[in-house]
């Protein structure tokens, strides 16, 4: 590949990664207002039937593309273009296919998994989210061909386009449907069809972007069928093995969807109580999901450096970047998670309309910090080549979930346990990830000075936002009222990132040569210095 090959392989790798932090910020953030209007029992209903449909994105999004895109291209490295089209008609035949089969499944299965998740009037949602399995063909092999050729726009068009027209969708159905007065299930079935519709857009930009694709001639040939169906059986395994950390958030809303209600009714709540209590406790969702992007977008973006560095034998480079990277994540996620806990009342409030389950969403935000420092790991092991190992701590992770799900909530007969035992999970599944850092690399923390500047910040950061939230509260906001909480959280989170900013500059946080590493940035730094003296 030729300099202009390269170029244009990173900016379309960029135009990727810009669009899916874009996607996942909307992805978190309009569950906001759709609870301001669904409410928490309308929240509970779409929250129990998002996991299904998020599975089918994220394999349409980051699992199935993937791997055909590197067949494909693969086909094309070695010149042979007519076994590439040939291989990107069979994924679609073979993809087809098995999305017809998995939608009448689920189909089938929804009364039976709805009464097991405790709820059974969830049976039709879960029929129309099965519907989302006949968009899984086009999506995948349109973003997957197209980035097999080396042309990222179906991907990044199709994905923020579904994402927009998915969340404007929801919201104003969701309005129509509160301001008629309808249930909570009929806004959840609303919702659902939103969602469908943010995929048939999808479906529609990829087939209008990518110019590669006989999409009528494709529709009219399925010969070979089995042959098809051995591979999609191949492109299934790989992209569930490739997305396995994307899933991670999902798989644990898996695991509460089936979980929670039924545990909470078994510990003695009533039908609607328990619901309710599954909806308050579904509000760290987005949290959780927010939190976790906006404390890894910066440490991720250092692994391809890391993973260039070692390509060129520079593994002292590779290392600088590796402890970077861990450093940043400990210094966003833990202000992340202390941020929160310190502002849960407040922030609860703005965002939720009301302060209930203020201390159960307490320590969902306290999981922002492993979850972020697992995910920043395993892609610095996915670097190094260990793609493996996230897999097991994955596999622990779920099985620590569970088991505290089982024991935590029928003790605690609340929501608690379940954040409790994502905690626990998150945590084994960092420590696993970073002890396989530490046996890579020989050390875990290199610049054992930065690090301790880290932990100094983040304390200074929980006493001055503690320390301004009580001023606020003892003199000028002495009630609970939606507009001062409002004020308390979004001056108390500018104080703080103020206060981090000022640690960042003026401490060892980053080191003078990894600032050096990035030209703009110490411009930036030294132009600040000079303004603060």
């Amino acid at each position: 590949m030729g300099d202009s090959g390269r170029t244009g392989a990173v900016k379309g790798a960029v135009f990727i990664a810009f669009a899916a932090l874009m996607a996942k910020v909307l992805s978190a953030v309009y569950r906001i207002p759709f609870q301001n209007i669904a409410g928490d029992f309308g929240f509970y209903v779409y929250q129990q039937i998002y996991p299904f449909y998020g599975t089918i994105a994220i394999l349409a999004l980051y699992g199935f593309p993937v791997v055909i895109s590197r067949q494909v291209a693969e086909k094309k490295a070695q010149g042979l273009e007519k076994q590439a089209n040939e291989l990107a008609r069979q994924a679609f035949v073979g993809m087809t296919v098995f999305a017809v089969v998995a939608s009448i499944g689920c189909a089938a299965a929804a009364p039976l998994v709805a009464q097991f998740m405790g709820d059974e009037r969830l049976a039709p949602l879960l029929r129309l989210v099965s519907v989302g399995f006949l968009f899984l063909p086009i999506l995948s092999v349109g973003r997957g061909v197209g980035q097999g050729y080396g042309d990222m726009k179906p991907t990044a068009f199709s994905h923020i386009g579904e994402q927009l027209i998915r969340v404007a969708a929801i919201i104003f159905v969701t309005y129509a449907l509160a301001a008629a007065n309808s249930g909570p299930y009929m806004i959840g079935t609303g919702a659902v069809y939103g969602s469908l519709l943010g995929s048939l857009a999808g479906c529609i930009i990829v087939i209008v972007a990518t110019r590669q694709i006989k999409w009528k001639k494709w529709a009219l040939s399925f010969a070979s069928i089995g042959s098809a169906l051995r591979q999609s059986t191949s492109i299934l395994s790989q992209s569930v093995y490739v997305c396995i950390n994307a899933l991670v958030l999902l798989l644990f809303q898996m695991i509460d969807v089936f979980t929670v209600v039924r545990l909470l009714q078994e510990a003695g709540l009533q039908e609607e109580q328990a619901y309710l209590a599954k909806g308050v406790y579904d509000r760290g969702q987005p949290l959780i999901q927010l939190g976790t992007v906006l404390a890894t977008s910066l440490a991720l973006a250092l692994v391809p450096l890391l993973a260039k560095a070692l390509a060129r034998g520079k593994e002292q480079h590779a290392q600088m970047y590796r402890d970077a990277a861990v450093r940043m994540t400990l210094l966003l996620g833990g202000g992340a998670a202390i941020g929160l806990v310190v502002l849960m009342g407040p922030v609860n409030h703005m965002l939720f309309t009301d302060r209930a389950g203020t201390d159960i969403l307490q320590v969902v935000a306290v999981s922002i910090f492993p979850a972020s420092l697992y995910l920043t790991a395993a892609a610095i092991l996915q670097g190094y080549g260990k793609i493996h190992i996230p897999l097991y701590a994955v596999a622990v992770g779920l099985a620590v979930k569970l088991a505290g799900n089982l024991l935590f909530i029928p003790v605690m007969a609340s929501a608690m346990g379940g954040a409790y035992a994502s905690l626990f999970a998150f945590l084994a599944m960092a420590a696993l990830a970073l002890h396989a850092i530490r046996r890579q690399d020989g050390v875990l923390f290199v610049q054992k000075r930065s690090y301790i500047s880290t932990g100094v910040t983040l304390f200074l950061l929980f006493l001055v936002a503690y320390g301004w939230k009580w001023l606020l509260e003892a003199f000028l906001f002495t009630s609970e009222e939606r507009v001062g909480d409002t004020m308390i959280a979004l001056s108390t989170s500018l104080v703080g990132v103020a206060t981090v900013a000022c640690c960042l500059l003026a401490s060892s946080v980053l080191t003078l040569r990894e600032w050096a590493s990035v030209p703009k940035l110490a411009n930036w730094r030294r132009k600040a210095m000079n303004i603060l003296k």
